[in-house]
């Protein structure tokens, strides 16, 4: 597995800007990155060249360009700042719907959000597992708009998935699957995720999730305000999930009754179900006590085999891709806190950053 020391890289200004200064401070893991995805997707069931990729990348760019104009000149000034081809930037941003779509899938998040009664304070909690390619990079950007607005982005291979704002507004991010289906306003992750959490309020954020999620996400969101609420989406429908007794708990199944004849997350992730047993045990386990540092213990946790919350050194299953630990991040939205671990929770000290 690749470890590597995370430092918050400092961006601020207008996108384009931010995209240079996040491309050179991370020049290395974004070039490795993306040869990475070239990589993988060429020894695909697919076989796909980079041409391929890149061709099957930019057919979103229209899609990008109509519902967050300022992420293409991100991504141009991300491409500057590492000295890459715009194209390959963009695929890298791309890099999850390119993963499903070449069958290269099998990442394996553990995620939950905790408030009001579960806690010991009543605050909000978020905490999750980053499980993925063992070769991925991770890497933490804080960035200051130009309306002010801070945000902490905890970045996978290239991708901002999960982030805090300066508002009080934190997100978690898990693998969904349905069989794949043609969808005409398909917009990668890495750039609706982003729009979502930037804006100033849980619900505001939330319905540009219910906008533009299309499947391939599932998201707990909480704020300052200790409301929580998860969101599982199709290629057509969504459904909001509610906490019961201040708690939500996710892996990469869906939950709700509406989605689980469409669900084939187990197929590729066959171990989303006992993770998802074990983590709402050790949940119950602490009901009403629960703070930053006992989720930090939680998604410590080997549990069982067919449970483990906390992954490494852990062979792959028959035909499965090799998975690890990339990161285990802790949120307090109330407190504007974020605490990282750059790998399993067990190994890795956390590092606190605030805003």
């Amino acid at each position: 597995m690749t470890t590597q020391t995370l430092q918050v890289i400092e961006c601020r200004g207008t996108p384009r800007r931010i995209g240079q200064q996040w491309g050179e401070a991370c020049r290395e893991s974004l070039r490795a990155s993306a040869e990475n995805l070239f990589l993988a997707l060429s020894m695909s069931p697919l076989g796909a060249s980079r041409e391929e990729v890149v061709r099957t990348a930019l057919k979103l760019e229209a899609n990008v360009r109509a519902f967050d104009p300022e992420a293409l000149e991100l991504i141009r000034g991300q491409a500057e700042g590492t000295g890459l081809p715009y194209e390959d930037a963009f695929a890298l941003h791309c890099m999850l719907e390119l993963a499903v779509n070449g069958a290269q899938i099998g990442g394996m998040c553990t995620s939950m959000a905790l408030t009001g009664e579960a806690t010991a304070d009543g605050q909000a909690l978020l905490g999750q597992t980053i499980d993925w390619n063992p070769d991925a990079r991770m890497d933490l950007l804080r960035i200051r708009h130009a309306d002010g607005r801070e945000q902490l982005s905890l970045c996978l291979d290239g991708s901002p998935y999960y982030h805090l704002n300066s508002d009080g507004v934190g997100n978690c991010a898990n693998l969904t699957l349905v069989e794949p289906r043609p969808c005409a306003s398909l917009v990668p992750l890495s750039v609706y995720v982003p729009k979502a959490m930037r804006q100033p309020s849980l619900p505001a954020a939330l319905e540009v999730l219910v906008t533009a999620a299309r499947g391939l996400g599932y998201y707990h969101l909480a704020d300052a305000h200790g409301h929580v609420v998860g969101l599982e989406s199709t290629y057509d429908d969504h459904v909001l999930l509610r906490p019961e007794r201040g708690v939500l708990v996710h892996a990469n199944h869906y939950q709700s009754e509406r989605f689980r004849e469409r669900d084939v997350t187990h197929h590729y992730v066959p171990c989303t179900f006992g993770r998802q047993t074990r983590i709402s045990e050790l949940v119950a386990a602490g009901h009403g006590e629960h703070t930053a540092e006992s989720v930090k213990r939680m998604l410590a946790d080997h549990g069982t085999p067919e449970g483990r919350i906390c992954l490494h050194d852990t062979p792959p299953a028959p035909g499965a891709l090799p998975r690890a630990t990339k990161a285990t991040v802790v949120m307090a939205p109330a407190q504007r806190t974020m605490w990282v671990a750059a790998g399993p929770a067990c190994l890795e000290p956390f590092s606190e950053f605030s805003l």
